[in-house]
């Protein structure tokens, strides 16, 4: 199929709840934020440190001072005492350990990693900017490196942090059904894998970026950025700048993907923000891709070593898992150092019934630059361990792969259940999720496949076809008590929604989770719209702006529709109240007596009409909406007491608990024994993530997810060298998924409501990725009859090629 035929299949595919979202950006009508300039702005360059590890003895920025344009260059010491570090706090509590880090936007005294800050220049244009940056000198007293996790809790391993003896900033441990402990021990089956994930980055189609302007007369700050969390941004500048929080205004304009790294306070944006203050001019800054690929958030970097047992007959008695994660030399805002170790941990125990499991994380810095979110956090690490595990666990006990996990997933009657990890699975069938995966590959027709290639001669050789499978719980829509578990203080984890009806019965709703291109506007439509009763079309939806949205966490985590959407729900119900109770004082009856309902047209006709109906005789009267919108307005009708005039609500949504969406992925991927190359020909998933709003937006974000987990099976790691060295500045150097590499992606819907949310909805964003590293790597070792006991990814061509040669040299092979 050709690269127009794809496009436009895309374009006229999409549903028209999601159209009038998208045809503006695909026709070049979006404002993002390079296309924001106030007038007079300056444009800044960061002079960065070459050194990953120094302390900085003086810094000579008079020839830069004197450069041409140049208005402004600011060192870490002209910042002492107007602006304070990035320091994310943990309320830590048991056996976890948490130690905050300092990290000064610009750097005073020591850098400590390659690319950190140490000074700014603000200059007429970008260009006249970076020339002057080139020409202010630093001179650094080098210190001794800690290049990577594994070197850090040495003897000898410098202290990058000297509150942090072993360089560790965050440790965790529990265990669950240790009466089960024994029987682990003595099982006739155990398995181990040493699995290591490498650092990655996600890779939005727009960098992050600043756009700031201080009002000196008024002293606000109105603040442009790419962000996924405006309320949260606003936070972490006002922790900064020491400015009230009801002074600065964020807004997130048209965002072009954010993934993640999108959600962190970065110190580019501090240090914008900062000179806005001082400058009292407007400033930008504009990531561009080397700065993207050095100084955006990284993820991942971890090793977990696990090991399994199992019953002869291949079902689970327990698991121990360790891991180590390499969280750079900070801690990121607002989440801290302990994401990946913590969600690793709740994570491994997958849908899997498992009598005994213990866990130990743990967090320790290095001289890379600090790690944060990225789509999945650290469950696509977790699941690519346990899918291992039970695919080594099917080849011991001599069971078909999706055989023994039949045999471990939890049944519908066993839930609710709270897994080891700590998370409580809600609902969902998770065998037949996996059979409907199964039957549409078709799984035995693959097999079928495979054994003809391999009973073949000459190119079958070398040509061999694997099969993956894996299954994803993907924990969405996380609440208040999840985040205060986690002890991640500065996490609201609850969205809010305001609906408004102006008096012409015009209906708008402004939520607190902004879009970076995930059709939530067109989303919102359609919950208020079905809500209320009114075309989708007559919502308004406003989003990312700090100013007119309500306070709430914003986007990430797969939260925005359980969490932004329910309350946008919960706020359609609190107006179809004081609708109700509008139209009761029109009528002069008890509010009991009536009731909101939505009429459809009759006689073929799409139309929809929300409102008001009494509950007496047989032509019982009707109010519309915009009949109830003039009279909630106008002065003429008495409002009983309690009902205040107007249409106009505020519903803020902390989840019951966390719905967990679920799904079942097979691969079938080809492997070139001889080259190492690795090709994935077919893909299905079946997903269930409970009642689809979007359903083009939920098949956009599966496919699009998939395609990040292939990249981070096959071909993506941010690579440092021994001496802390980023090594990953370019595409050519970091590679990414290309339309050649993702096959078609088959997609089987089930849909089972949470009893935990409103409408039953669950989140969905990150199963993709969550599910596709483990089914492709999956896939790549049954192609090479492997049975490794280490793993680490990228599966590189050299890496299969060492595989592939380990399996021959095997005895019995």
């Amino acid at each position: 199929m050709s690269r127009r035929t794809r496009a436009q299949q895309f374009v006229s595919g999409m549903s028209d709840a999601s159209t009038p979202e998208h045809r503006p950006l695909l026709r070049g009508g979006g404002r993002y934020l390079d296309d924001i300039g106030p007038a007079g702005a300056l444009e800044l360059a960061f002079v960065r440190s070459p050194w990953p590890h120094a302390r900085i003895r003086w810094i000579d920025a008079g020839a830069a001072r004197g450069a041409p344009g140049v208005e402004a260059v600011v060192a870490g010491a002209d910042l002492a005492g107007a602006v304070a570090p990035i320091r994310p706090e943990m309320a830590t509590g048991g056996s976890a350990l948490f130690r905050a880090t300092d990290w000064h936007p610009v750097a005073r005294e020591t850098v400590r990693y390659a690319g950190e800050i140490v000074a700014v220049v603000a200059a007429r244009d970008r260009y006249l900017a970076e020339d002057a940056a080139a020409l202010v000198e630093v001179d650094y007293e080098p210190l001794p490196v800690v290049a990577d996790a594994r070197s850090a809790s040495g003897e000898d391993a410098p202290r990058l942090h000297e509150h942090a003896p072993g360089n560790v900033l965050f440790r965790t441990e529990w265990s669950f059904g240790e009466g089960e402990r024994e029987r682990f021990e003595r099982a006739p089956i155990r398995v181990r894998l040493t699995c290591r994930h490498p650092r990655v980055s996600g890779m939005p189609m727009e960098g992050s970026g600043a756009v700031a302007a201080y009002d000196r007369t008024n002293g606000t700050l109105e603040f442009f950025s790419s962000t996924q969390v405006p309320h949260i941004l606003r936070d972490g500048l006002a922790r900064s700048l020491g400015i009230a929080a009801g002074r600065i205004r964020v807004v997130a304009p048209d965002v072009g993907g954010g993934f993640g790294p999108k959600m962190q306070l970065l110190p580019e944006e501090v240090a914008a923000a900062a000179l806005a203050v001082r400058l009292g001019r407007p400033v930008k800054w504009v990531q561009d891709r080397m700065e993207h690929l050095q100084s955006a958030f990284h993820s991942r970097d971890a090793t977990v070593e696990a090991e399994a047992a199992a019953e002869a007959d291949g079902r689970l008695v327990g698991l121990r898992a360790s891991a180590r994660s390499d969280v750079g030399a900070y801690s990121s805002f607002p989440l801290g150092c302990s994401l990946d170790p913590q969600t690793a941990g709740v994570a491994l125990p997958g849908p899997y019934r498992l009598p005994y499991y213990h866990y130990a994380g743990v967090a320790v810095a290095t001289n890379r630059f600090p790690t944060g979110a990225y789509r999945g956090v650290g469950f696509p690490l977790g699941t690519l361990v346990i899918e291992g595990l039970m695919s080594r666990i099917a080849r011991a006990a001599g069971l078909d792969p999706a055989e023994v996990r039949r045999r471990n997933l939890l049944r519908p009657e066993e839930l609710p259940h709270e897994s080891p990890g700590g998370a409580v699975y809600d609902s969902g069938d998770y065998p037949a999720l996996l059979g409907s995966a199964l039957d549409r590959a078709p799984y035995d027709g693959w097999q079928d496949e495979q054994r003809r290639l391999a009973g073949g001669a000459g190119a079958g050789a070398r040509r061999r076809l694997g099969i993956g499978v894996s299954f994803v719980v993907e924990s969405t829509g996380m609440n208040r008590a999840i985040y205060r578990k986690r002890g991640m203080a500065h996490v609201p984890a609850f969205d809010s929604a305001v609906l408004r009806i102006d008096p012409e019965g015009g209906v708008e709703t402004f939520v607190s989770t902004p879009s970076q291109g995930q059709s939530h506007a067109a989303s919102f439509r359609r919950l208020a719209g079905g809500a209320l009763g009114v075309p989708e079309e007559a919502v308004r939806v406003v989003l990312g702006d700090t100013a007119v949205t309500p306070y709430g966490s914003g986007t990430f985590a797969s939260r925005s529709m359980v969490s932004g959407g329910g309350a946008v729900l919960l706020a359609a119900a609190k107006m179809r109240e004081k609708l109700r109770a509008v139209a009761a004082a029109r009528w002069e009856v008890d509010p009991e007596e009536v009731r909101f309902a939505v009429r459809v047209g009759a006689g073929g006709v799409e139309r929809v009409d929300g409102g008001v109906l009494a509950e007496n005789g047989d032509e019982p009267p009707w109010l519309g909406i915009a009949e109830l919108a003039h009279l909630a307005h106008a002065p003429f009708l008495p409002l009983p007491a309690g009902v205040e005039p107007g249409l106009e609500v505020h519903a803020a949504y902390d989840p019951p608990g966390a719905p967990v969406s679920c799904a079942a992925h097979v691969a079938l991927v080809e492997v070139d024994g001889r080259t190492g190359g690795a090709r994935v020909l077919r893909y299905v998933v079946a997903e269930d993530c409970g009642p689809i709003v979007n359903p083009a937006a939920v098949d956009g974000q599966i496919r699009g997810a998939v395609a990040q987990g292939i990249g981070c099976a096959l071909l993506e790691s941010v690579d440092y060298d021994d001496g802390g060295q980023h090594r990953s500045a370019t595409l050519m150097d970091y590679l990414v998924p290309s339309v050649g590499d993702v096959p078609e992606i088959d997609i089987v819907h089930m849909e089972t409501p949470s009893p935990f949310t409103e409408s039953g909805i669950k989140g969905m964003g990150e199963s993709g990725i969550i599910g596709a590293p483990a089914a492709v790597v999956n896939a790549v070792v049954d192609a090479l009859g492997a049975d490794p006991a280490e793993l680490e990814l990228p599966l590189t061509p050299e890496r299969i090629v060492a595989l592939a040669g380990a399996t021959a040299a095997r005895p019995g092979s």
